[in-house]
């Protein structure tokens, strides 16, 4: 009899601790992942992609926030190739091949802009304004003569110059030839330099066509030193142009007459 309730207690004891180690295991928290815990790398997946139309380092920076983080994970760019290479959980690398269709798209074309300089001498001396003023600049003169107490008004130069949306600075130079009654064929030759920098388009509130936007455009003119303009006359400013529109960007003192910069632009379709 005693045996049978020692054996009784026994199993009791035995089914008893095992459902507490049981509960106890059930009740433990999840190991959890930390910043250092590697990774398995069978669960990973790798995947090449070929970018046919945008830089693969500017896509590589949008990207990443949709890799998992996790140690071994990455998004790898080579401009040389054009191709990212993605490493991560399968759910990650489709999730980034979605997205690369959406992102690797042709750019906008930018268009061309036809950007022209006319460069106007005003004096007060004896003498008429030339009749060489291009058509476009006919109804400019007349402001300008309401507006500035010179008598005659005379194109120095005209410059076209060919732009496109760029924030790289471009540079020119060249000559032109002003009127100079004091030598004997009554003109005189001075060098100058030119230099546009930050160019973009834009559709602004309320304007009836597009913006050529300027940052920074600079002509100088004066007397040399080598290949370089200096002890000059300068007109520099930031510029907004509508699509044809014509503008007087700036003026400038000339000895005693005045430099008078005009600028126009054409988008070109």
């Amino acid at each position: 009899m005693y045996k049978k309730i020692t054996n009784a207690f026994a199993a009791v004891a035995l089914v008893l601790g095992f459902t507490l180690a049981l509960n106890a295991q059930q009740a433990a928290p999840s190991p959890q992942k930390t910043d250092d815990e590697p990774v398995i790398e069978k669960n990973f997946k790798g995947k090449i992609f070929e970018i046919k139309h945008r830089d693969p380092d500017g896509l590589a920076k949008v990207l990443r926030p949709l890799g998992s983080g996790f140690i071994g994970a990455g998004i790898t760019p080579n401009s040389e190739f054009k191709t990212l290479t993605v490493r991560d959980f399968p759910e990650n690398v489709a999730a980034i091949e979605d997205a690369l269709k959406r992102l690797d798209t042709p750019a906008a074309a930018k268009p061309n802009i036809d950007l022209h300089m006319y460069v106007l001498i005003a004096s007060n001396s004896a003498g008429t304004t030339n009749t060489a003023v291009p058509a476009e600049l006919k109804d400019v003169i007349p402001q300008l003569r309401t507006t500035l107490s010179y008598k005659s008004y005379n194109v120095a130069t005209s410059i076209v110059q060919r732009l496109t949306e760029t924030q790289n600075r471009l540079d020119g130079r060249g000559t032109m030839t002003i009127p100079n009654p004091l030598v004997a064929d009554g003109t005189l030759t001075l060098p100058y330099e030119y230099q546009i920098k930050s160019v973009s388009t834009s559709n602004m509130a309320g304007a009836s066509s597009p913006t050529v936007q300027i940052g920074n455009f600079l002509f100088l003119t004066g007397t040399t030193s080598g290949s370089t303009v200096n002890n000059g006359t300068q007109v520099q400013t930031a510029i907004n142009l509508r699509d044809g529109e014509k503008v007087v960007v700036g003026t400038a003192a000339l000895g005693d007459r005045a430099l008078i910069i005009v600028l126009t632009a054409k988008l070109l379709k």
